[in-house]
């Protein structure tokens, strides 16, 4: 995570980039999310906007390149969770025992998805109150020597090493990295069909997040540049090392068991990302509709969590993913520019459908501000190496086949994507046909959802977004 922009890009960088992105790039995403979200108030969130703007095709595109990169991420964890582990005890686990780990990590955090979405969302609160202890402690003390050198604890921090740089900067992979940690915003609308008063919730949570997340970058950051100037061994899980070095066994011991916990946060968020965006593309009848099915007794879409878990599994095994994280952010910012696309497409061809919450600007003004966030996606493109954008090809000309297949698999058996029909169901026309040709209810809304009365949610607790604690990973 955010040694690895230490070590690419240097401690200065680092910082410009994070406000940069903070103002430039995650802002608007949050912006988008909240809108769309509040249009679409259903489970598979950035696939329904998809939809809306461009037909079936593209929100399958959508829903297949955020699974492959969110398959990739999320496999990941497990890995890292035992990394983690490992070196809080500071000692080395056996094959045996490495492999108890991640199974035990992978079963207990999948228990918790079966729990049920309130389970998930107190969870995942959990562990990010637990894993911003350590840190807030932390940054509080580096404080305190900021200008006399020493801390209360007496260790020597040094204000200088914050403005380093590095020769050779790796820009490529900085902002690759950048984009990580900064984006995956719309994360939170795949299940915003199980939160009560979207509208209300999303707009104030989502902008409260973009705070704690640029202070949850920038103040540990410094506080460890400050303890510890050089970037060439900023690797993951070098604060553990800073703290046993400075602080002694239980600084070291306490930010790593903290780690661990936000490897379990960010692996919990990465199946709710999978599973709720399957299970509601199945409400919708984009997939089979055994992917909406869920369990009596929680609520949870049982399928489409064994359908995640399974690939998730199959990839564990599989072996080293630190070498396709390119290609993870490649097919994200893929699917980024198709969600801002929808965005864009659908203030122009449905400017009236009810938006509870709006962003503040229209017309030219709008592609002004997500320009920037398209120019820093292109600029990935551009610095990302040949042989990863070849992989990202391929999966892009998988999708569109796998894509078709669906569809012809909806013309020869309809009623296997019949859908739920307790939902709002989300369709696409085409603005500029006749009236009667579109879709949807009598005066061509894209969108309706069932009468209040016929529409009963459970109050739901809003899982803090996915960025809020993928950095110190």
């Amino acid at each position: 995570g955010t040694e690895t922009l230490v070590k690419t890009g240097g401690p200065l960088a680092t910082f410009i980039g994070i406000i940069v992105l903070g103002v430039v790039f995650a802002v608007p995403l949050a912006l988008m999310t909240a809108e769309l979200s509040t249009m679409y108030p259903e489970n598979g969130g950035f696939v329904l906007w998809a939809k809306a703007a461009f037909g079936d095709s593209a929100g399958g595109m959508a829903g297949w390149l955020q699974f492959c990169c969110s398959a990739v991420d999320t496999a990941l964890y497990p890995g890292l969770f035992l990394t983690y582990v490992s070196q809080t005890m500071h000692g080395d686990l056996t094959d045996e025992a490495k492999w108890a780990v991640k199974g035990g990590f992978i079963v207990a955090i999948t228990l918790l998805n079966l729990a049920g979405i309130d389970s998930v969302g107190h969870g995942s609160s959990a562990m990010m109150f637990f894993l911003l202890a350590p840190f807030g402690v932390i940054s509080l003390i580096c404080a305190t020597g900021a200008f006399t050198g020493t801390t209360v604890t007496g260790w020597s921090f040094e204000t200088a090493n914050l403005a380093g740089t590095i020769p050779n900067p790796d820009w490529g992979q900085f902002v690759l990295v950048l984009i990580w940690n900064m984006g995956m915003w719309e994360t939170a609308s795949v299940c915003s069909g199980e939160v009560e008063d979207v509208s209300a919730q999303f707009p104030p949570a989502l902008g409260i997040t973009v705070v704690l997340v640029v202070l949850n970058y920038i103040l540990p950051i410094a506080s460890f540049v400050g303890l510890n100037g050089d970037s060439s061994l900023y690797v993951n899980g070098f604060y553990i090392d800073i703290m046993k070095a400075v602080g002694g066994p239980f600084w070291a011991t306490w930010l790593g068991v903290s780690q661990c916990v936000s490897a379990s946060g960010l692996f919990t968020n990465g199946i709710v990302k999978n599973a709720w965006m399957l299970c509601g593309m199945g409400e919708q009848g984009m997939l089979p509709t055994v992917f909406a099915s869920r369990l009596p007794w929680t609520g949870s879409p049982g399928v489409a969590i064994a359908v995640t878990q399974m690939v998730t599994v199959g990839m564990v095994l599989y072996g080293d993913f630190e070498a396709v994280l390119a290609v993870d952010m490649l097919l994200y910012t893929a699917s980024l520019l198709l969600e801002i696309a929808s965005t864009l497409y659908l203030r122009h061809s449905e400017p009236d459908l009810d938006r509870p919450y709006r962003i503040p600007c229209d017309g030219a003004i709008l592609y002004i501000f997500f320009a920037p966030s398209v120019a820093i996606v292109f600029f990935g493109f551009a610095m990302a190496e040949f042989h990863d954008l070849l992989v990202t090809a391929i999966f892009v000309i998988v999708g569109l086949v796998l894509v078709e297949a669906v569809n012809y698999c909806k013309k020869c058996r309809p009623e296997w994507f019949a859908g739920d029909e307790t939902v709002g169901h989300v369709e696409h026309h085409d603005p500029f046909a006749p009236q009667g040709d579109k879709p949807g209810d009598d005066d061509g809304r894209m969108y309706q959802a069932e009468a209040e009365d016929e529409f009963d949610r459970d109050t739901r607790t809003l899982l803090p977004n996915e960025a809020s604690i993928r950095g110190i990973a």
